[in-house]
């Protein structure tokens, strides 16, 4: 049960990292949480083999980013590598004047992904039926902007840091920003620093993996107990430990949750459940360990 905690390089596809890296580390399975677009960077987790059935939790995590947009540039995908149009005659924005609009997409709103995204519909990732010209419904979705701070402004150009809710979109919000002006802007650059408590200083990048062997590659790699030490949790004494793993529901006395919790027989990870109204906590995924 392992992840490792990738900085994934501009240029790749998240799919494309996550190959390369199943590639390095010989993994049977392998997939990620929270996708990056190729012209992003930073923190994508790559999960191995059973760890993948842990890869929603992860993605409910609050997440950071920086961001740089240019004004006066609209695209059809938000960002620099789409179809460009220039925007001339516009009036320069003043820092002052930015810096008031910033604070007010701070807080809980209602965002419309951008069509190019890998956001599904009826199980179709949105830029596939974008690219092929077809119309279909984007609905918005509540996002929560909890920070939102100016790092650079030097007309035409400013760079942001953000710490937003799961299903935010950075480009879009750029965007936003830029209509609450009466302007365009697009994104030029953007990197993920922070997923949950993971931070960007535990990451390793694909180039210094290949040129590593593998008792070195190892010592990147995370136990799951370690990337979800923050999520509720449930003890086990050993006793109940068989009664878990056989798919039977445990007594949980003493927990006041009634929600998907992480469950331990001591720091380590046997699965996750869920515990009902009745303080009875259901297997909902068991790992398998050898003895």
């Amino acid at each position: 049960m392992s992840v490792l905690i990738l900085n994934k390089p501009k240029g790749l596809t998240s799919f494309q990292a996550v190959l390369q890296v199943k590639k390095l580390f010989k993994s049977k399975k392998a997939g990620h949480s929270g996708t990056l677009d190729p012209l992003a960077t930073g923190l994508l987790p790559i999960f191995f083999n059973e760890s993948t059935s842990f890869i929603k939790f992860l993605s409910n995590e609050n997440k950071e980013y920086i961001a740089s947009f240019v004004f006066d540039i609209s695209s059809n995908t938000e960002d620099i590598t789409g179809s460009i149009q220039y925007h001339n005659n516009s009036k320069e924005i003043d820092k002052n004047t930015f810096v008031k609009t910033l604070e007010l997409f701070k807080g809980k709103s209602a965002q419309t992904p951008p069509k190019f995204s890998a956001k599904k519909v009826n199980g179709v990732p949105m830029y596939k039926l974008a690219r092929a010209g077809k119309e279909f419904e984007v609905k918005p979705q509540n996002i929560e902007i909890f920070n939102l701070e100016l790092i650079d402004y030097n007309y035409p150009k400013f760079t942001f840091k953000t710490l937003v809710s799961k299903g935010t979109y950075i480009r879009t919000l750029g965007v936003d920003i830029a209509k609450r002006l009466g302007k365009f802007c697009c994104l030029t650059d953007l990197q993920r620093t922070r997923i949950g408590s993971i931070k960007l200083k535990e990451s390793i990048d694909i180039n210094t993996l290949k040129s590593l062997d593998n008792v070195s590659k190892m010592k990147y790699v995370k136990r799951i107990e370690e990337i979800l030490r923050k999520f509720p949790k449930v003890s086990l004494s050993s006793s109940e430990v068989k009664k878990f793993q056989n798919g039977s529901f445990v007594r949980v006395e003493d927990q006041k949750m009634h929600n998907e919790c992480f469950v331990f027989f001591k720091d380590e990870l046997m699965g996750y459940g869920l515990i009902d109204e009745n303080k009875n906590l259901h297997p909902k995924r068991v790992i398998n360990r050898r003895n």
